[in-house]
C-alpha cells in the first residue's frame, strides 16, 4: 500500500490485518511496515550497476587489451626472429621468454623444429657433396674414353678401353641404384611386400652367390626360420653384408642363421680385422670408408651398409657390429617379425622396432650398441 492517510505519510507500506475475539467481541488487528528501505537499496543498487557497468567495461577492456598485446608482442617477436631465418643461416634460434607459459612452450618448439631443419639440411647437402664426388669419378673416366676413343679414326683406342668403360658405367648404375634406394627409405617410398619368408632359403642363395665369385672357405650352418617381410629386400641386405664380409675377410668367412627367444638371428663373421668401437655406428652411415687408403674401385660406395640398415629398420629389425669370437669381425642381424606358430615364434618378447635386445651377442661376446 501506497501511504498511510491517517499519519501523514507517504512510504510504502505492507500491511496485513486479522481479525481476533476477545471477550465475546471481534476485534481487527492491522499490522504495517514500511518497504522504502527495501525500495531504496534496491534503486541505490540499480544506479550503481548503471553507472558502473560502463566504467567497469571500460576497464576490463584495457587491462584486455595490455595483456593481449604484451602476449602478442612475445609472439610477434618470435615471428619476427623466425622470419629472419632464412636457408643460409637456419643455426638461428628465437630467444626464449621466461613466462612458464604457452609462449615459453612456443618459443621452445620453434628452437626444437629449427635444430631439425638445419640437422636435416646439413645431412642433404653432405650427402650432395658425397654423391658429387662419387660420381665425379665414373664421369671423369667417361668422359675422357669417349673423348680419346673418338680421336682414333682406327678405332684400336675403342677396343682397348671398352670394357674400362664398361666397368666405370656399372659402376655409376650401381651407385645411382643405391641413391635412388636410400632416398625412397628417407621419405617413407620405399615399398616393401608383407610375405612369409624362409629366412635361410634367402640366405642359401646368397651363399651360392658368393661361392661362385669369393676364393675365400666358406663355413655356413642354417637353421630354418620364417619372418615376415619382402624377400628382394632381404636378399639385399644380405648381399650387401656378404659382399663386405668377403672384401675384408683374409681367408674364412662364416655365416649362421638360428632362432632366439626374441626372433630369428644371422651371424656373419669373417677372420678379418674388426670394427674399431668408436666406428661402429659410423660405419652404417652413407658413403663411410673406414680404411680412407683403399679405393673407390675396390672398396665399393660406401652405401652397401647404410641400405641395409635402412631396409633392416623398415622390417623392424636391427642390425650392428662387433667382435667375433676368434677376434674377427662379426656382423649381426636381428628380425622380430617371425610367423607365428614357427620355432622362433615361442619364447621371448620381440625388442621395439629399429633397436637390439641387448648390448651383447648371443654367445655372450660384447658388442656394438645397436644401428639402424
Amino acid at each position: 500500500m501506497s501511504g498511510l492517510r491517517g499519519v501523514g505519510d507517504s512510504d510504502s507500506y505492507l500491511i496485513v490485518a486479522t481479525g481476533v475475539s476477545v471477550g465475546g467481541r471481534l476485534y481487527t488487528v492491522v499490522v504495517a511496515a514500511t518497504l522504502q528501505v527495501q525500495a531504496d537499496t534496491l534503486a541505490t543498487v540499480a544506479w550503481f550497476f548503471l553507472g558502473a557497468t560502463p566504467l567497469l567495461l571500460a576497464v576490463v577492456g584495457v587491462a584486455v587489451w595490455v595483456l593481449v598485446g604484451r602476449s602478442l608482442r612475445q609472439v610477434e617477436r618470435i615471428r619476427g626472429q623466425v622470419a629472419g631465418i632464412s636457408a643460409r643461416s637456419l643455426d638461428g634460434r628465437v630467444d626464449v621468454p621466461p613466462t612458464a607459459d604457452e609462449i615459453q612452450s612456443l618459443a621452445e618448439t620453434m628452437n626444437m623444429m629449427l635444430g631439425r631443419l638445419e640437422a636435416s639440411d646439413r645431412e642433404q647437402r653432405r650427402f650432395v657433396s658425397d654423391a658429387s664426388h662419387e660420381l665425379r669419378s665414373p664421369l671423369a673416366t667417361l668422359s675422357a674414353g669417349v673423348e680419346i676413343a673418338a680421336a682414333d679414326p682406327s678405332g684400336a683406342t675403342w677396343q682397348e678401353m671398352k670394357t674400362i668403360l664398361a666397368g666405370e658405367t656399372a659402376r655409376m648404375r650401381y651407385l645411382v641404384e643405391d641413391l635412388l634406394t636410400l632416398a625412397k627409405t628417407n621419405d617413407g617410398g620405399l615399398r616393401l611386400e608383407s610375405a612369409e619368408v624362409d629366412l635361410d632359403d634367402v640366405l642359401n642363395e646368397e651363399v651360392r652367390r658368393l661361392r661362385s665369385t669369393s676364393v675365400r672357405s666358406l663355413e655356413v650352418s642354417l637353421e630354418p626360420a620364417r619372418v615376415i617381410g619382402d624377400p628382394r629386400r632381404l636378399g639385399q641386405v644380405l648381399r650387401n653384408v656378404l659382399d663386405n664380409a668377403d672384401r675384408h675377410a683374409v681367408s674364412r668367412i662364416s655365416i649362421r642363421v638360428r632362432n632366439t627367444g626374441n626372433g630369428a638371428l644371422i651371424t656373419i663373421d669373417n677372420d678379418g680385422p674388426p670394427v674399431p668401437g668408436p666406428d661402429r655406428e659410423r660405419i652404417f652411415d652413407r658413403f663411410v670408408r673406414l680404411d680412407e687408403s683403399r679405393s673407390r674401385e675396390g672398396g665399393g660406395s660406401g652405401l652397401g651398409l647404410a641400405i641395409a640398415a635402412a631396409i633392416m629398420a623398415a622390417h623392424h629389425g636391427w642390425i650392428r657390429t662387433g667382435d667375433a669370437p676368434d677376434g674377427g669381425c662379426r656382423f649381426e642381424l636381428g628380425f622380430t617379425r617371425i610367423v607365428p606358430g614357427h620355432p622362433g615364434a615361442n619364447a621371448g618378447t620381440a625388442g621395439r622396432a629399429g633397436t637390439a635386445p641387448s648390448a651383447k651377442g648371443s654367445d655372450g661376446t660384447g658388442q656394438g650398441p645397436a644401428r639402424v
